[in-house]
């Protein structure tokens, strides 16, 4: 933020716990967020993962919002 020369308005805020969960649970992640290339990555790894290796992301605090 104290870098990006972007007007808030055209800034994603997305934190780490909410990405994680979302690409644990398949659900969407904004295509902005990230390169396609980079989340088809992260998706088929986060998919790939047998259910020992799952692990239940919870939301507290900022994440929660």
């Amino acid at each position: 933020m104290k870098t990006c020369p972007h007007e808030a308005k055209d800034r994603l805020l997305l934190s780490g716990t909410k990405l994680r969960k979302a690409l644990s649970e398949g659900s969407e992640v904004p295509e902005n967020f990230s390169r396609p290339e980079v989340l088809s990555i992260l998706r088929e790894y986060y998919q790939g993962l047998s259910a020992d290796e799952k692990v239940e992301v919870k939301l507290s605090g900022h994440s929660a919002k």
